[in-house]
């Protein structure tokens, strides 16, 4: 991909990209380029742990195309600004015309991350017809079953319930599921309600099934062996890569911290989950609908510009209450209709039965890529217990 060294205001990152273009593709190294660059320039700024730092930045094949052509847009509009300058200071027809072609070449700017082209997809496609490629990333079996094995890329499951029913205890046991079968998975957990401790107890919860209550004062509350066993469960967190953001309120905020963690991840090892998006905050942004439909819409270019999957909790409308049959439809998703046009899953989770609490269902009410269905589970909240009832 052509990346011309004038578009970078900073010299030493013009020298970056100098020292890359000078470079045979076999010898790219962090260490070859930092040579390189210091090479050509001597006022180069950077040592070899900035350049690591910058190599982890979120860059990836799919978010690489968009940035090169903004970048590309944003030298451009530079010149505009000092054509235009120059003509103001001296307007002559030489500055005249100088600013008209600027002008012109920003306007003709080609936008190379939307050229139509199909043949990054028919190529995977062909790779797929002789190659076996991992379906997603699992959670629950029945689950993985519906949405065609497992959470995948460019997908947003959008998760409803009304309040107490238990969907961040449901998204809890689903990170949970996804980190026990997958100890290279990494798994952001955005909480717009609660802070990490009491997020921390919940996990710890959900793998020693000691109650989460009795966490909130351990030293008085439990035995000698619960605590060996809470060490325990905290080790394995420890080994495993789950974080959790609880001061990232902006949409900016999350959508940044998603692109530079999974950036860092392969395909299918990384997962985002956010509760819920009607607690998000939109700079500019007020009333709740545009609002909601400004998250959803992000949300949704993110899976398909980073290629993962994000499951988002959302909150049911009152209306449901009111009804005599209170399965959750559609129409219930609150102060939107974005949130079912942006996801490729919807599911709703609620009790079926008024006489029996330990009864929970997740109903998959929309499914591009499969079947709708319904999941029956058991559910102890004392213990962040979900557990799927399969069929005989």
């Amino acid at each position: 991909m052509n990346i011309n060294t004038e578009w970078f205001v900073d010299h030493n990152y013009r020298s970056v990209v100098e020292a890359i273009n000078e470079l045979d593709a076999e010898h790219y190294s962090l260490l070859n380029i930092w040579g390189k660059a210091s090479y050509l320039n001597p006022q180069f700024g950077l040592n070899y742990d900035d350049l690591s730092s910058l190599n982890r930045l979120f860059v990836t094949g799919h978010t690489l195309p968009q940035i090169v052509s903004e970048l590309r847009k944003q030298a451009l509009t530079r010149k505009v600004k000092e054509a235009a300058s120059e003509y103001q200071r001296l307007p002559v027809s030489d500055n005249a015309e100088a600013l008209y072609e600027s002008l012109n070449n920003l306007i003709n700017t080609e936008d190379t991350t939307a050229d139509g082209s199909l043949d990054d997809a028919m190529n995977q496609l062909d790779y797929r017809l002789n190659h076996q490629v991992e379906k997603g990333i699992k959670t629950f079996d029945l689950l993985d079953d519906i949405v065609g094995g497992g959470l995948y890329g460019s997908m947003l499951f959008t998760i409803g319930a009304r309040p107490s029913v238990g969907k961040t205890a449901f998204s809890v046991n689903l990170a949970y599921e996804a980190l026990q079968q997958d100890s290279k998975l990494e798994v952001d957990y955005f909480t717009l309600e609660m802070g990490k401790a009491e997020m921390l107890n919940r996990f710890i919860s959900r793998h020693t099934g000691i109650m989460s209550q009795s966490l909130r004062d351990p030293a008085s509350s439990l035995s000698d062996i619960q605590k060996s066993v809470v060490r325990s469960a905290i080790k394995w967190l420890k080994d495993h890569k789950l974080n959790v953001y609880d001061t990232t309120p902006m949409l900016d905020q999350i959508v940044q911290t998603i692109k530079k963690n999974a950036a860092k991840c392969k395909t299918n090892k990384y997962l985002a989950i956010v509760d819920y998006i009607g607690l998000i905050s939109v700079q500019g942004i007020d009333e709740q609908r545009p609002k909601l439909e400004k998250v959803t819409r992000e949300l949704k270019m993110l899976t398909n510009d980073l290629h993962i999957p994000i499951v988002a909790l959302a909150q049911l409308s009152r209306g449901i209450e009111s009804r005599n049959n209170k399965t959750p439809l559609l129409s219930d998703l609150r102060d939107s209709g974005s949130i079912e046009q942006d996801s490729n899953v919807v599911a709703f989770l609620h009790k079926p039965y008024a006489d029996n609490v330990s009864a929970e269902q997740l109903l998959i009410q929309k499914n591009r890529e499969g079947d709708l269905g319904k999941i029956d589970f058991y559910f102890d909240g004392s213990e962040m217990l979900f557990k799927e009832i399969k069929q005989t």
